[in-house]
């Protein structure tokens, strides 16, 4: 079984079963996975990006159809090394450059419960291609979609910004919550295929989020800009400069409703089983704009079940697992002193058969 599906497999001869998931997945490359969640006070490495996948579903299946709870939250941030560089100086307390730095921010979050379904559709002699629609029915109250360009000058809070930002919290500004949580329903609709090639070779993809909206009404929000006019007289001759601000905000009961959406998260994968001992599985993970690409291997015994071992590019992680028919635990991490961890993944499955 891969644990690539978000579900577990359903096999021929298990009609009914209960099963529940979870898989938590964090990337961080600024800072350690602590230090960006907390305080961001470790030394600063290079990197322009960061998220987190977190997903657990309770569910039950029949035949090819399952159906379920499920509750997830998810963030995802872009932002140029510069604006990372501006936020630790001003975190830490450390002195500033004299000079303009780049803000240029992007960042979503949403927080959702809700149900899901799905359908193994059978395909081909022995049913060897099968592909999976899944659709995810949410509602959610906790919600960020930031979206931050400009320039800041030194440890001075002017400069050309541009802003476009809707909150159900005011994480940015701290000042325009709106008094009640938004309210927001959404869908999201995933797409997976496995192409069983022979008794040994299998071919895989898996869309996450291929289709994701959700709408909030009564958000929170800040949009417009602020400028710096370069060049202004006074009466004496001197030239100076005054900044210009513009921004429209939810403050007074200005909510409004905002549309939201998430990235595509893409998984390629071909499993190979070289002989009744071992088996392998490559596969490649495209997450907004980062990839990677992992290398794992198998060592069948007993019933069914499988000891795991891997290596993945990019977040340099090492992966250790083990998993049968009706359970399985994974962790991957590039660090075991989580502290010093930037990229951490466990998931794990149970599955009770009929």
């Amino acid at each position: 079984m891969s644990t690539l599906l978000i579900t577990p497999a359903i096999h021929a001869q298990d009609q009914f079963q209960i099963f529940t998931t979870f898989d938590s997945e964090v990337y961080t490359e600024a800072q350690p996975v602590t230090a960006f969640i907390d305080d961001f006070d470790a030394p600063l490495t290079s990197g322009d990006s960061a998220f987190t996948y977190n997903i657990f579903e309770l569910g039950v299946g029949y035949g090819n159809f399952k159906l379920g709870f499920q509750s997830r939250f998810d963030y995802v941030l872009n932002f140029d090394p510069d604006t990372a560089l501006y936020l630790h100086t001003e975190k830490n307390d450390l002195p500033f450059e004299d000079r303009h730095y780049t803000y240029d921010l992007d960042g979503k979050q949403a927080t959702s419960n809700g149900v899901f379904f799905s359908y193994d559709f059978k395909f081909l002699q022995s049913d060897a291609l099968t592909i999976t629609p899944k659709l995810s029915v949410f509602s959610s109250t906790h919600y960020q979609d930031a979206n931050v360009k400009g320039q800041v000058f030194s440890d001075e809070i002017q400069g050309a910004l541009t802003v476009d930002y809707y909150f159900s919290k005011d994480i940015l500004f701290k000042r325009f919550t709106p008094d009640e949580n938004p309210s927001g329903l959404g869908y999201s609709f995933d797409l997976a295929a496995q192409w069983k090639v022979n008794q040994d070779l299998i071919f895989g993809v898996l869309a996450q989020d291929l289709f994701y909206e959700a709408e909030y009404e009564q958000s929170g929000f800040v949009t417009g800009y602020t400028t710096e006019v370069p060049f202004t007289e006074n009466d004496e001759g001197d030239i100076v400069t005054e900044p210009t601000i513009r921004l429209a905000t939810s403050e007074y009961g200005n909510e409004v409703t905002h549309k939201f959406d998430m990235p595509v998260r893409i998984k390629v994968y071909a499993d190979y089983r070289i002989n009744d001992l071992f088996s392998t599985e490559l596969m490649v993970k495209r997450f907004d704009q980062d990839t990677f690409s992992q290398l794992k291997g198998r060592m069948h015994f007993w019933d069914h079940w499988a000891m795991i071992g891997g290596y993945e590019t990019n977040s340099e992680a090492f992966l250790l697992g083990i998993e049968n028919d009706y359970f399985g635990l994974n962790i991957q991490t590039d660090n075991i002193d989580i502290d010093k961890a930037y990229y951490a993944n466990v998931n794990w499955y149970v599955k009770l058969a009929f």
